[in-house]
């Protein structure tokens, strides 16, 4: 067998390509194509199930929220902040500017500390727009319909535009921007049949191991008038 010096490979190399430009070119597209490709190799609905995952790794989710809402008949952006611990059958703890929630999936306890009252009410009577703990669970019931790259506050992200057709009437657009570290929720959106849109971000998204059902409960406080409208 006859070995090649170095020069003797270059020269034999730069022949091949001369004898056909063209196919160099589509070797070179059929490349690029495939690098892409593999930037992409999770599908849409691989990251979708990787993140419905994440979420099975504990029983319960702490984080703190900011929210920005778009409203079609105001050219003026409104804010909101929060944090929230949740987790499934409508158990939550939601804490706002001046006023916090807590629900047992049973009762909802609604504490306004300004004026210093607690209003008590039936989840059962409430309509499920009040129940802040299902923003975070909704996107993992929708099917995603194509995904992209996107960053957001130096993270690289998955952005996936979902199918809202399960929250007919309620939304008509949703995307969720998952990390590409471990495929949990870092952005949420959404958009309503009046046009009104929402961005949410979050933010110290935590798995909580261990949570009893107390943990979600009103604990009287001296000064404080409870209201009982069950």
């Amino acid at each position: 067998m006859q070995y090649l010096d170095g020069c003797s490979f270059v020269n034999l190399m730069v022949s091949l390509i001369k004898v056909d430009m063209k196919f160099s070119s589509r070797a070179i597209l059929f490349l690029s194509l495939a690098l892409a490709q593999g930037v992409f190799a999770l599908t849409a609905d691989q990251v979708l199930d990787k993140s419905k995952a994440w979420f099975k790794s504990g029983k319960a989710w702490s984080l703190n929220f900011r929210a920005q809402i778009f409203q079609t008949d105001s050219p003026e952006m409104q804010t909101q902040s929060g944090s929230l611990v949740v987790t499934e059958g409508d158990k939550f703890k939601l804490d706002l500017s001046g006023i916090k929630f807590y629900s047992d999936g049973e009762s909802l306890w609604q504490w306004n500390v300004e004026q210093k009252q607690v209003l008590i009410k039936a989840v059962e009577d409430l309509s499920s727009s009040l129940h802040p703990s299902e923003l975070l669970f909704k996107y993992l019931n929708c099917k995603a319909l194509e995904m992209s790259e996107a960053e957001y506050s130096k993270q690289k992200l998955w952005a996936l535009k979902l199918d809202p057709a399960k929250y007919a009437g309620q939304f008509t657009k949703m995307e969720v921007w998952l990390s590409q570290k471990d495929f949990s929720p870092v952005r949420l959106y959404t958009e309503d049949p009046s046009g009104n849109s929402t961005w949410y971000s979050i933010v110290n998204l935590k798995v909580v191991k261990n949570v009893s059902n107390d943990d979600f409960k009103y604990k009287p406080v001296a000064g404080v008038d409870e209201i009982d409208m069950r």
